[in-house]
């Protein structure tokens, strides 16, 4: 690993450990109800697990502490934004694609 990544990964690790992240993520899980936001948008209740930046903290670190750039999601909606799968969804489409 480079030196510089390493400098990029102590700044987002540190950010996500500190009190001020850890309070703000509790706070929009609770203001969420703790149920996901894009399931509730679609008449869906659904356990929210992950607390998301709308804009990614990658692109713009000054958003990584306003609360309007959060969201509440489960795993499936989650992984959905950023284009991930589970290794079970991408089985079952590869059959599908068949």
């Amino acid at each position: 690993m480079k030196r510089s990544q390493g400098k990029y990964h102590e700044k987002y690790n540190s950010f996500y450990a500190s009190r001020q992240w850890q309070d703000l993520r509790n706070q929009r899980w609770y203001d969420a109800d703790g149920l996901c936001e894009m399931c509730k948008k679609k008449g869906i209740i659904r356990e929210g697990i992950d607390v998301h930046h709308l804009v990614e903290i990658s692109k713009d670190w000054s958003k990584r502490l306003d609360y309007d750039n959060l969201v509440l999601l489960c795993k499936d909606c989650h992984n959905e934004i950023h284009n991930r799968q589970s290794a079970l969804k991408y089985f079952l489409n590869f059959w599908d694609d068949m």
